[in-house]
């Protein structure tokens, strides 16, 4: 367990979570949407190709989208 608090702690601050206001909500849901996109066109090509290994990066993708828009709707709500 301390070795995850070392590691959370060594993580910087995420780009865009200034007090910039709307174009940095815009740049933060810009980033959700094309995460996500991409999640679910490497999720579905892993499908198709049946790679196990470009299903698991579409949903890790899908899963960092989503983390990102909850931040940036708790920041700027």
């Amino acid at each position: 367990m301390p070795l995850l608090a070392a590691l959370v702690a060594q993580i910087p601050d995420l780009p865009g979570l200034g007090d910039e206001g709307p174009g940095d909500l815009e740049s933060l849901l810009t980033l959700c949407f094309v995460l996500m996109g991409l999640g679910f066109a490497l999720g579905i090509l892993g499908h198709i190709i049946q790679s196990r290994l470009l299903v698991a990066i579409g949903i890790a993708l899908v899963m960092a989208a989503t983390v990102a828009f909850a931040l940036a709707v708790g920041r700027y709500g």
